[in-house]
């Protein structure tokens, strides 16, 4: 009994596995070639999740104050990873959790570029790729 529910949680959420596994290893690859964040790399302006890889290192070293630093929205991507894989339950909260999550995602972005002193989030579009072609032409 056991096993035919997690079998059926299983083929339920196969897709959206699928895409966890397939955005992993692309950003594996895009890091082995050098490119750190492929938004900053194409526009030259960071991306709202810009420092969360450092927040989660930080706090892998039980360093919560540098996490939070880096991206004080580290903690919510699992939130919203989960509700994703139980929205079948309850389609309702997982929306509720999607729209809080990107407002917050927002307002967080918005305040990290207004503030010039930031050194994590970067706005300088003259650093993207075209830009950088050119200058290599």
């Amino acid at each position: 009994m056991v096993r035919d529910s997690k079998d059926k949680f299983l083929k339920r959420n196969r897709d959206g596995f699928t895409a966890i596994i397939s955005i992993v290893i692309l950003y594996m690859f895009l890091e082995n070639i050098g490119i750190t964040c492929p938004i900053k790399f194409i526009t030259g302006i960071s991306c709202a999740g810009c420092g969360m890889s450092r927040a989660w290192l930080a706090l892998l070293h039980f360093d919560l104050k540098k996490a939070i630093y880096y991206h004080p929205l580290f903690w919510l991507p699992p939130v919203v990873v989960l509700s994703l894989l139980l929205k079948k339950n309850n389609a309702k909260l997982f929306k509720i959790i999607l729209c809080l999550s990107a407002m917050l995602f927002l307002s967080v972005y918005v305040c990290r570029l207004i503030d010039m002193k930031e050194s994590i989030v970067v706005f300088k579009p003259e650093d993207n790729i075209v830009f950088r072609i050119i200058r290599y032409i």
